[in-house]
């Protein structure tokens, strides 16, 4: 046990069966931050600093509110978990003090504690701020909104007011003018998702004690590490899909062949025979593998794939294990799989299947680790491969997707 008083108090507040028992996720994070005494905040507040998140408190605000304890280190996790201190996107705004304000209310959402005067999503409901959305989402509303109150504001008001009644929390030390973003931030906030997410689930949890800011722990690290961040692996999309996309046959015009209506023009009027020519954009079948064999990691990187993939065709995402669980246009971002259990790779195959979604080719993303059909279907395949020297199936294109190896 420490002997650091700060540091003891937190031990003892976080084994507290009764926090344990309601916040254990929440719990286990808190236990990997190191608390550190500041009177130069006003209550409490989160920073980062290689390789370690520091929990700021003022001691002597506690002692004069101690009824502000619990949500205000919900609400300090929630900034942690969320990745507001690391993630490049928060450090790259056109306006700071809009995205300093999306990160407030974020961070207050799913705390049931006292709060301190929270601004909470309905404070600037009439932006068209809602329950759920992303930090970033609201960013944009507000942005939006002060610019719609700036057309219509005197000059002197052209700014998004907050209600008199209502203040941060916390204080945001990464927002600072001139802060950089830190290096290692999303890999470190990743590991410490993925230690408290096995710390915190070592016992079964239903309702809300499965929730971190509101959701399954394994979404927080998808959105963590998805489509947002560059790829690990480098693909040239455009010419893999150019290089295997079947070729649609269409009329084009040639000097070889008399025009048909002007048969005595020739070398003056072309005529037009029937040729292949690439599909321009064409409509592709995505299929994920969404066994247990496949890791986060690797479906992290299948999403930032995604992105690419999607300026050069029109993308149906599939989600397949020994079944098909879900079909839906890709729309820019990888949210969640379904699925989870064994592989099958012949599901996609069907002929039904490939008629209504992969009408030009199939893209598959797979540990290959699973029956295929023995023989080939009737439109092109490419096998994004995460182990591509396990893969036995005699026929496809073939694309190496082998993650580089995390240093220890």
């Amino acid at each position: 046990m420490s002997t650091d008083p700060l540091q003891k108090w937190l031990d003892t507040f976080v084994a507290d069966p009764a926090f344990l028992g309601r916040y254990p996720y929440y719990a286990a994070v808190l236990a990997r931050l190191q608390p550190v005494a500041d009177p130069s905040v006003d209550s409490m507040a989160v920073s980062f600093q290689a390789p370690r998140f520091y929990l700021h408190v003022n001691v002597d605000y506690f002692v004069r509110a101690p009824q502000f304890v619990r949500g205000i280190l919900l609400h300090e996790v929630h900034h942690v978990v969320l990745g507001h201190l690391t993630h490049p996107k928060f450090f790259s705004a056109a306006h700071p003090p809009m995205l300093e304000l999306a990160m407030e209310v974020s961070a207050n959402e799913h705390v049931e504690e006292p709060l301190p005067d929270p601004i909470t999503w309905r404070t600037f409901e009439a932006h068209g701020l809602r329950p759920g959305q992303s930090t970033m989402e609201r960013y944009e509303k507000l942005v939006q909104g002060a610019a719609t109150a700036a057309s219509a504001a005197p000059k002197d008001a052209r700014r998004l007011r907050l209600p008199d009644d209502a203040h941060f929390v916390d204080v945001h030390p990464w927002r600072k003018a001139g802060a950089k973003l830190p290096p290692g931030g999303v890999e470190l906030t990743r590991q410490l998702l993925e230690a408290a997410t096995r710390e915190g689930g070592a016992s079964p949890h239903e309702g809300k004690a499965a929730l971190l800011a509101g959701r399954d722990p394994g979404r927080l690290l998808e959105d963590l590490v998805g489509p947002s961040l560059p790829r690990e692996v480098i693909l040239d999309w455009k010419a893999a899909l150019a290089a295997f996309i079947a070729r649609a046959r269409a009329p084009v015009h040639t000097w070889a062949r008399p025009a048909r209506r002007f048969p005595g023009r020739v070398g003056q009027v072309p005529g037009r025979i029937w040729s292949p020519r690439p599909v321009d954009r064409p409509s592709i079948a995505v299929v994920i593998d969404t066994s247990l064999s496949m890791g986060e990691r690797e479906l992290a990187e299948i999403a930032r794939q995604l992105v690419d993939m999607a300026e050069h065709a029109r993308l149906t995402v599939v989600e397949c294990d020994v079944e098909i669980t879900r079909v839906a246009a890709f729309e820019g971002v990888l949210r969640s799989v379904k699925g989870r259990g064994g592989t099958d790779l012949r599901p996609v195959f069907e002929p039904e299947v490939l008629a209504q979604h992969g009408r030009d080719g199939v893209v598959y993303f797979t540990d290959g680790q699973g029956p295929f059909p023995e023989v080939a279907p009737p439109v092109p395949v490419l096998w994004a491969l995460t182990k591509p020297l396990d893969f036995r199936c005699p026929w496809g294109e073939r694309a190496k997707l082998e993650l580089p190896k995390r240093a220890r």
